[in-house]
């Protein structure tokens, strides 16, 4: 527990700006000092830890090639390809250079499937057979990279830094990323290798960003703050007086506190948590449906996206409409 504190601390400190857990220090101990009375300070827990990639991962067979298909093959593409996987670049075990192997296998077998067509149709029709098997093993290696690459793993599971007004580094970028990887099961990406370079600059920037962690950290910050200071700030707001509709200076200065760390700070980080997540929403959904993934990324997918951001949204619902109420009763607006 010690060292998830820690590392939510430090989290707070990153690239000189106040995330939304500064910001939420900073109004809990202001509502605390102007009610005087103390207000619980709750832990906000860790990311739970994704599946081992060990046990996410797909074993992907290599093809079975006697001596007579290999020499036969040897005038096409798919023989200088096949023959690659004897090298070190592929035997890597680098989920992305499994996917830039399996993706130019792919993209030869037709034209070679081709050419052998009218002088050994037997062989072509195991090339035909090949390439339907291989077609399996790319979505196999796309899934792979998707749950066991150290990018993909650091990017959903191991937030740097909560979400901040601005300077969200590579927000935007990220979600463009991600949408690339999904789009390498599209019928454009299959007819064609997968640019290896574009592929690593790619998880480069999910890497740097690490959006869906930091995402979800700072949604679970906020579920887990604002629904204990919510309830212990209601009864306290409903003994504040404002006779006949009148605020006292009290109302007025809480309203201010309200209106300079709620409404200034923090809720700008809940439209930016809003905004990303429903820009990721259609990813999200989509892999819960593609059998390549297993239920357990799956699961934990879900309780991120959809049961984490839904405790979020209730408690942003929850301590806005105890606001509401108050400054109706004390005829307050928002803004100060």
């Amino acid at each position: 527990m010690g060292v998830a504190v820690l590392a939510l601390t430090l989290l707070t400190g990153c690239f000189g700006q106040n995330t939304v857990k500064d910001s939420l220090n900073d109004y809990q101990s202001r509502l605390s000092r102007v009610l005087e009375t103390p207000l619980t300070e709750p832990r906000v827990a860790a990311l739970p830890r994704l599946t081992e990639g060990s046990k996410l991962k797909h074993d992907i067979e290599g093809l079975s090639i006697n001596l007579r298909e290999f020499y036969a093959i040897q005038d096409c593409e798919l023989g200088r390809v096949v023959a690659e996987r004897n090298t070190s670049l592929g035997k890597s075990q680098l989920p992305s250079q499994r996917l830039v192997y399996e993706s130019k296998l792919l993209s030869v077998f037709s034209s070679c499937e081709e050419a052998l067509r009218e002088t050994d149709e037997a062989l072509a029709n195991t090339l035909a057979d090949w390439k339907q098997a291989k077609a399996a093993d790319y979505m196999k290696s796309w899934a792979n990279l998707i749950q066991t690459s150290k990018e993909m793993r650091l990017g959903l599971n191991s937030p740097e830094r909560l979400l901040a007004r601005e300077n969200n580094k590579d927000a935007q970028a990220s979600i463009n990323s991600l949408y690339f990887l999904d789009d390498l099961l599209s019928s454009d990406a299959l007819a064609e290798s997968v640019d290896s370079s574009e592929l690593e600059t790619q998880l480069k920037i999910i890497l740097s960003a690490r959006l869906p962690a930091s995402l979800w950290q700072t949604q679970n910050t906020l579920a887990a703050v604002l629904p204990p200071l919510t309830a212990e700030l209601t009864p306290a707001l409903d003994n504040i007086a404002c006779v006949d509709g009148r605020p006292s200076d009290t109302a007025k200065i809480l309203r201010n506190v309200f209106y300079l760390f709620f409404i200034e700070e923090i809720q700008p980080v809940g439209s930016l948590v809003n905004n990303y997540h429903y820009k990721l929403t259609p990813l999200w959904e989509k892999w819960q449906q593609n059998p390549a993934l297993h239920p357990l990324f799956k699961d934990y997918l879900y309780q991120q996206s959809v049961e984490g951001f839904d405790k979020y949204s209730k408690a942003v619902q929850s301590h806005v409409s105890m606001w509401q109420q108050f400054l109706g009763r004390c005829n307050l607006s928002p803004v100060a």
